[in-house]
């Protein structure tokens, strides 16, 4: 099957190197403004040349095209996300799906409209801990949950290195994934938050956008969250990146670090279990999660499998992640509100 990918960023550079990696997929093209990065991005994660665009109409009239990656900056999804699934392609797009409901929901109808499966590379649903998360939860080892906290920063240095970063925000770029990631291990909706940021420190950077989100939210059956984001972790810190995860449930307790040499606990009333964190199947050729979620897009386009997160899934993140913004406006409670 043949595959374009649409944005040659970091994280696009990761399509590039799956998608030329995948036994079962072609790199094709590669659409990108910036020439100059892709042709890097290309020389750096592909086997060989691939073909670079600067025209998203004549990306997607090359011949035999049959899936896209969207991997554009957060708040620039919509555009060629649409133009693609109208076009009749299998779509991935890189989350948030998008930056508002309206633009999550025209998305989620052109992939209807076109035809083609539409997935949302929520790549935390195959990063071993969390999966070994899900199944334990699903499994009853930690009964019924009551309680999840979730905190994912970055340093004040990602912040800088986003050229883009005022046009989002730590909660676009960090609660996106873990939003995500605690629907689906508690396997609920987010129905209720209450939200406040802060601001100052980036701004005085000149990137206009909040240094944190702390955020409480509720769940269908009233169990409860706690969201902390930030992109102001001093550069100092010992990883670019502060991860933390835990589930309290009535019989037992997740605990997920994987930022300090501890990856999932699992407590239950007689045991604690240190489960073994497997390399993804894809072994040598796809090694880490970030690369096996987009593989699995791969699977999902020939028909082996279910996509990671469908287009439904991805509108309701956007959902929560706007009524925090609302509720940060209005300084109050905010129902979600998914049309």
């Amino acid at each position: 099957m043949k595959f374009g990918v649409i944005g040659a960023g970091i994280f696009g550079s990761r399509h590039i190197q799956t998608f030329d990696r995948h036994p079962d997929a072609e790199l094709v093209g590669v659409l990108e403004l910036n020439r100059e990065r892709a042709e890097a991005a290309v020389a750096k994660f592909a086997s060989g040349p691939v073909p670079i665009y600067t025209d998203l109409n004549e990306f997607l009239a090359i011949p035999g095209l049959q899936a896209v990656s969207v991997a554009t900056p957060d708040h620039l999804h919509t555009a060629p996300a649409i133009a693609a699934a109208k076009a009749g392609m299998h779509l991935l797009v890189e989350k948030p799906l998008a930056t508002t409901v309206a633009e999550a929901r025209a998305i989620v109808d052109a992939a209807k409209e076109g035809g083609g499966i539409l997935m949302v590379d929520f790549h935390n649903r195959v990063n071993p801990p969390f999966a070994d998360a899900y199944q334990a939860v699903r499994d009853g080892r930690v009964g019924e949950v009551k309680y999840v906290y979730a905190r994912l920063s970055n340093t004040v240095a990602i912040a800088k290195m986003i050229k883009w970063a005022s046009s989002s925000s730590s909660l676009w770029f960090l609660a996106s994934h873990m939003v995500d990631v605690a629907q689906w291990i508690v396997g609920e909706r987010i129905v209720k938050v209450t939200a406040r940021e802060s601001r100052g420190v980036l701004e005085s950077q000149g990137i206009n956008t909040p240094d944190l989100f702390v955020i409480m939210a509720e769940f269908e059956s009233g169990a409860l969250a706690v969201f902390e984001h930030a992109w102001i972790l001093p550069e100092g810190n010992p990883t670019n990146t502060d991860l933390k995860f835990e589930v309290l449930g009535s019989d037992g307790a997740l605990y997920i670090d994987t930022t300090h040499n501890r990856t999932l606990e699992i407590h239950t009333a007689d045991t604690i279990d240190y489960p073994a964190i497997l390399v993804p199947p894809y072994g040598p050729r796809m090694t880490g999660f970030v690369l096996d979620a987009i593989a699995q897009f791969v699977d999902a386009a020939n028909g082996r499998g279910e996509v990671l997160a469908t287009g439904e899934e991805g509108l309701q993140v956007t959902a929560v992640l706007e009524a925090i913004l609302e509720s940060i406006k209005s300084g109050g409670p905010v129902q979600v509100q998914v049309p």
